[in-house]
């Protein structure tokens, strides 16, 4: 009797834990909880589009006072100074359709207007305008080539970084004509834009930054060619994603300090501000700045990450490309300035330039503002204005402005603008780049996106422009990677049969292209002819 017993109990205790794992998977009455680390775009499209899916069991978490993260658009006149992202890749992808809709498209720019545009300021130094031209002239070759080189020599892009394979030609460039040295100290000042441009463009240092980047990220667009947005911006984007967020999901000056995966109930709990917060997700969605997974990623993580996701975040580079706006009362440039390149020549205006001279390279007029210039600093320059004080940039820019149009009354600026992005903890940089280590170690962007799965089943998520294995470093790339992990939350949790499976077409096309492989043919080809 008591052994008959002790089998039926046995049968319905094991029949009730497998109806039990079933409900949670499967059971549409059933709702997962989920816990989304950040409110950048990133944080806020996977929150928009778990709302899409009916998904409302949802807590953000931001330690910031706002949203945004590394977009921040600050209140200036009738409009906004965008900090962060300002133009837009592309015209087929969602950012753009929200912000043409919005009305928040200016024009369309080239990436080396600012160059091309540029009025070159030298004061009284000895340069000769035929000798810019003749190193434009030089320079308008190279990017074709490089983006050739990427697209049909594989070995030669994964090998060489931007400063490397710049030097060569540089060199071959200077070997050609009889130039003097003060001809050779002017192209050096002017190889200086030439560099900036490359920074610029990827928040890096150019003396790590693989060619090979050039072939791995695509927007789909004409090249060289980017949408920017008008005096509203990215605030009128960042708002239109965030509106039917509600207010309550959102938890601010909320550190994320630890996320804790219990192999034995699959739940996750979190640390945030030094406290254990009660609920129990089903999955986390980390949106965190690759910086931040860089510095903290050992701590963030319990169990620690796997290791193919480690070598993925230190090899992966992160870099920095600000904007620094100054205010003038009244502007001392002309009206039809588009942008001010300085152009301190070594021999010229001091036998040896410091670092500011030599990474204040482009001042872009903003065009709705005309009394403010924006400063572009990237690279080492990033970090460089970062840990300047305000007067000391005062002083230097005053100074170089003076020097450069030659007028000793140009004022010091009234006013600066800026964020100190990689003081910030919570952001330290911009965006993501390919490093020649990643290259050479063929680690994609994609590799980021890779769950952190129990049992088979991802638990822990990551979304994040630096996710994205073709958009990386653009807003883009962060807005889809969010919509890309949601959809991996709730397809996991009820499966694609109750047709939760409605990633769009772009969408669907970036994940295919995530597992492609491309044989490219290698061509000999010297990388100092032009």
């Amino acid at each position: 009797m008591s052994v008959s017993v002790r089998i039926v109990l046995i049968v319905i205790i094991g029949c009730g834990i497998t109806v039990q794992k079933e409900s949670e998977k499967g059971e549409p009455s059933i709702k997962p909880s989920i816990a989304i680390v950040g409110a950048g775009i990133s944080g806020l499209s996977t929150a928009r589009r778990l709302i899409e899916l009916g998904i409302d069991d949802f807590d953000i978490y931001e330690g910031l006072d706002r949203i945004g993260g590394r977009i921040h658009a600050i209140p200036y006149k009738d409009g906004f100074l965008q900090m962060g992202a300002q133009f837009i890749n592309g015209a087929e992808n969602p950012l753009y359709k929200i912000a043409n809709r919005l009305g928040l498209i200016a024009d369309v720019v080239s990436d080396t207007a600012h160059v091309d545009n540029a009025h070159f300021a030298f004061g009284n130094q000895n340069v000769r305008e035929e000798d810019i031209k003749t190193f434009l002239d030089f320079t308008s070759k190279l990017d074709p080539k490089y983006r050739s080189i990427a697209k049909h020599d594989e070995k030669t892009a994964r090998r060489y970084t931007f400063k490397e394979i710049f030097t060569l030609d540089y060199m071959h460039f200077l070997k050609t004509q009889n130039f003097t040295e003060t001809q050779k100290n002017v192209f050096d000042s002017l190889a200086r834009s030439f560099r900036s441009y490359w920074e610029f463009e990827w928040a890096a240092d150019w003396s790590t930054l693989s060619v090979h980047v050039l072939k791995e990220w695509n927007d789909y667009g004409p090249e060289c060619e980017s949408f920017a947005t008008n005096r509203i911006g990215f605030k009128g984007i960042l708002d239109d994603i965030a509106a039917p967020i509600p207010r309550n999901a959102f938890n601010f000056n909320s550190r994320v300090e630890n996320i804790n995966l219990n192999s034995n109930t699959g739940k996750i709990q979190l640390t945030v501000n030094d406290h254990l917060v009660p609920t129990e997700y089903d999955y986390v969605i980390v949106t965190s700045s690759l910086g931040v997974l860089k510095k903290y990623h050992h701590m963030m993580f319990t169990p620690p990450l796997p290791r193919q996701k480690i070598e993925a975040i230190e090899k992966i580079g992160f870099g920095g490309s600000c904007k620094v706006f100054f205010e003038w009362d009244q502007p001392f440039w002309s009206n039809n300035t588009y942008s001010i390149a300085p152009l301190p020549v070594r021999g010229m205006i001091s036998d040896k330039l410091d670092a500011f001279e030599e990474e204040t390279t482009i001042l872009q007029v903003v065009d709705w503002a005309p009394n403010v210039l924006s400063a572009w600093y990237a690279g080492r320059g990033h970090q460089l204005v970062d840990n300047m004080s305000e007067e000391e940039l005062k002083q230097r820019m005053t100074r170089l402005m003076r020097e450069m149009y030659n007028d000793n009354g140009i004022p010091p600026p009234s006013k600066i603008i800026r964020t100190q992005l990689t003081k910030n903890e919570l952001l330290l940089g911009s965006y993501s780049y390919m490093t020649q280590v990643q290259a050479l170690s063929h680690i994609s962007h994609s590799q980021l996106a890779i769950p952190v799965k129990l049992e088979g089943r991802p638990k822990i998520m990551f979304a994040g422009e630096a996710t994205h294995h073709r958009l990386f470093q653009t807003t883009i790339g962060g807005y889809l990677s969010g919509r890309r992990e949601a959809d991996r939350a709730v397809n996991d949790w009820f499966g694609t049969r109750y047709g939760f499976n409605q990633t769009n077409k772009t969408e669907m096309e970036d994940v295919s292209l995530i597992n492609e492989k491309r044989n490219v043919p290698y061509i000999s080809q010297p990388i100092t002819s032009i």
